[in-house]
């Protein structure tokens, strides 16, 4: 059975992160979700407090398959404000994309990508607007798989997001 990790902070998309989940382990793969928040809970854009399985230093991320980023308004300022926790979500992306693992990206999400500069051979979408903060080749599409990558526009696109996930880990 794969297993996965889902990434989230305060003020994540709740369609993005919790119905990807949920169809992912319907689809029996196992995924789990890590935080940097120290008591696990987080706390969605729309208010709803959801605690993760992991502190994200207790995560060993080298024993998963891929990696799922949700978007929601806590991303451009994470990167604004340069937390320090950023610094190891990009370590974590940084080793899937060297080890070809499966990393789906929705929303804003794929920002993070394009700061570390992964997407510049890709294709990619990603939320409207957001795709000044990344190089690479921007398609307007509802879901965009490019190799081992997939990334998608909104809540809106969540269920095609994860179509093209299973049909990449299938």
């Amino acid at each position: 059975m794969k297993k996965g990790l889902l990434f989230l902070f305060n003020n994540f998309e709740d369609c993005e992160a919790l119905v990807t989940r949920a169809i992912l382990k319907k689809n029996c793969l196992n995924v789990q979700t890590f935080t940097p928040n120290a008591s696990l809970e987080v706390l969605s854009s729309q208010k709803l407090i959801v605690k993760a399985d992991q502190h994200i230093d207790d995560v060993n991320f080298k024993e998963y398959d891929f990696l799922i980023i949700p978007g929601g308004p806590y991303i451009l300022k994470m990167i604004e404000e340069k937390k320090d926790i950023l610094f190891r979500l990009y370590e974590i992306i940084q080793y899937f994309f060297d080890n070809k693992k499966i990393i789906g990206a929705i929303c804003a999400g794929p920002v993070f990508l394009g700061q570390l500069k992964l997407l510049k051979k890709h294709n990619f979408t990603c939320y409207p607007g957001c795709e000044k903060y990344i190089e690479g080749n921007h398609l307007n599409e509802k879901a965009v798989t490019s190799d081992f990558i997939i990334t998608s526009r909104s809540p809106e696109t969540v269920f095609h997001f994860v179509k093209h996930l299973l049909n990449k880990m299938n």
